[in-house]
């Protein structure tokens, strides 16, 4: 027994050792691994292989933005493209991370340098095959663009920041121009694609005709007011190294063309040769859901005045426009079956409703929630406007505008002013006068509010007990006061009104009947301030005492003509 026990004491002692023995390798090797990667990763677990590509990651930080993926068959090398290469033949090697340097070449060990300046990605791999041949047999050639290199252009015109610039390669025309009509940047590590159409509301700039001259000689053109409305990148060409690209201003001589109507946009700008009614309809982002399809009007100018052309739906695309050129899409004389009102509150079934705009009155739109509950509070009802462009209220508030020919005065004027602040688009009606529910007209958009009767009136200002009280027929404004605990101290007794409930009108008591939900105010007696209250007594002081200067210079005065009189009487005597 003493025997195992000892046999058992060397083997735990001996795996102890072992132990502690490889602990320190461990650790050393998920150190590295974790400083390796940042992470504490132990890939010696499951019998695998780390690998870290530092070109990769270095290509990542300071990553530009490109267009779109690269097209080995067009796109062509130059001076400081970085490139992988593979070639696979009886030796297979790899190369990674090599640049086009200054004179087109690109070095290859074994091989030597093989120009490929101003080859396709898919000539150069053809021609490094080629050239290979002579140290390895049967070579297929790979070549991986790692980073293309950024290019140069000028853009000159009527920008304010002519010049050269470098940018990203696969870059399109609005990127190409974007710091010439911005800023003027030309620090290409804050190159960002210009994918909004925002900038083309910085200046006046003929963005529908920008010309591009290739280093070949070609000419291009963009229209970015057409690529941005309608997505189509062939509006928007790929600028090369080398193309001078020309943007000129417009002024108020510059032809124009403008959509409107029964369109998503009404939009006005530049006129271009060529231009159709279809383009422009796109342009505009298509037809309203309201609009007649059937043809669209051309407005142009003649000599004679105005002359209206019809344009029937198979000459949209090959109807030619003129300079200010007018299209029109004209508005179906169906009623917008979109159009709807909201109701809330007390009726029977709340929600929306199909309405006819501007056709369907207040009271149809009321049998359509069902009517009002036994709960409603017709008085304090009231309508909300949409605010929309065609619910446009045509004599709308403008306190400016009726300030300018205006006697009133100063304090006046600030009242008008405060009535600005007020919803001009609530509408208090009376849902117990069918007349003026008959009368009143629901556009697409509104909403009516009917509240619950909570059988209560407010009690406020100056009473001790100011709060909500129950609402009994035939009580009058003093019995309300008493409930509130009567007049506080400083109340004015002359001066106690009468709230209506909804359109929220003053009243005195006695001018209207108390109804629930109205309010009861009662006012203060006014509030001396400090300073003012010292200078009124101050003024009371001054009063006092130029009053009693007057009296004590005509008693004087007085004494004096007296006087007078005997002094002359006695001298005659």
């Amino acid at each position: 027994m003493n025997t195992i026990n000892k046999s058992f004491f060397k083997i735990f002692l001996l795996f102890g050792i072992m132990l502690f023995a490889t602990n320190p390798v461990s650790g050393q090797n998920q150190s590295n691994n974790q400083s390796a990667t940042g992470l504490n990763l132990n890939f010696d677990i499951f019998d695998g292989t780390y690998y870290s590509d530092p070109l990769g990651i270095q290509l990542a930080a300071r990553q530009l933005p490109y267009d779109e993926m690269i097209d080995k068959s067009t796109y062509k090398l130059g001076v400081n493209d970085l490139l992988s290469i593979r070639v696979e033949a009886s030796k297979n090697f790899f190369i990674r991370g090599v640049m086009v340097n200054p004179a087109g070449d690109v070095i290859i060990p074994s091989i030597g340098p093989i120009n490929v300046d101003g080859l396709t990605i898919t000539e150069a791999e053809n021609k490094i095959a080629k050239e290979s041949e002579e140290f390895v047999k049967n070579a297929s050639v790979v070549i991986t663009l790692e980073s293309p290199r950024p290019i140069y252009i000028q853009v000159t015109g009527g920008v304010p920041y002519p010049g050269k610039y470098m940018i990203p390669s696969q870059s399109r025309v609005d990127q190409a121009i974007y710091s010439s009509v911005t800023d003027g940047s030309r620090d290409l590590r804050n190159a960002s694609l210009s994918n909004s159409s925002d900038f083309l509301t910085k200046g006046n700039y003929a963005y529908r005709n920008i010309r591009i001259e290739r280093e070949d000689g070609t000419v291009d053109y963009a229209d970015l007011v057409s690529y941005f409305r309608l997505g189509n990148p062939e509006f928007n060409p790929m600028v090369n190294d080398g193309d001078v690209i020309i943007l000129k201003k417009t002024n108020i001589e510059t032809p124009k063309v403008s959509i409107s109507g029964a369109v998503k946009a009404d939009y006005e700008f530049q006129y271009i040769k060529g231009d159709t009614p279809k383009r422009l309809l796109e342009i505009g982002g298509g037809f309203e859901v309201i609009a007649d399809t059937s043809f669209l009007m051309v407005f142009r100018r003649t000599d004679s005045g105005a002359e209206k052309i019809t344009v029937q739906p198979e000459d949209w695309n090959t109807f030619k426009l003129q300079p200010n050129d007018r299209v029109v899409a004209p508005f179906s004389d169906e009623r917008n079956t979109s159009a709807s009102a909201w109701v809330y509150g007390e009726v029977e079934i709340p929600g929306n409703f199909p309405v006819y705009s501007g056709e369907t009155t207040a009271l149809e739109l009321l049998e359509l929630s069902g009517g009002l509950t036994d709960n409603a509070l017709p008085q304090a009802a009231y309508l909300m406007r949409s605010g929309g462009f065609r619910n446009e209220i045509p004599n709308k508030f403008n306190s400016q505008l009726m300030s300018r020919t205006s006697d009133q005065l100063v304090q006046g004027l600030e009242y008008l002013e405060a009535e600005t602040k007020l919803s001009q688009d609530k509408v208090f009606i009376d849902l117990k006068d069918d007349s003026q529910l008959s009368g009143l007209k629901i556009f697409d958009g509104d909403r009516l509010y009917i509240p619950r009767d909570e059988n209560t009136l407010f009690v406020f200002g100056q009473v001790n007990n100011p709060g909500y009280f129950p609402y009994t027929p035939n009580s009058k404004v003093m019995d309300y006061v008493s409930r509130a605990g009567g007049f506080a101290l400083s109340a004015d007794k002359e001066r106690v009104f009468v709230i209506k409930s909804g359109n929220a009108t003053w009243y005195k008591p006695g001018e209207t009947e108390i109804e629930s939900g109205d309010r009861i105010f009662v006012d203060r007696q006014p509030v001396e301030e400090l300073n003012a209250l010292r200078a009124y007594k101050v003024q009371q002081a001054q009063l006092r005492n130029t009053r009693t200067q007057l009296i004590m210079t005509a008693i004087t005065t007085i004494t004096g003509i007296i006087t007078t009189y005997v002094a002359i009487q006695n001298i005659r005597n």
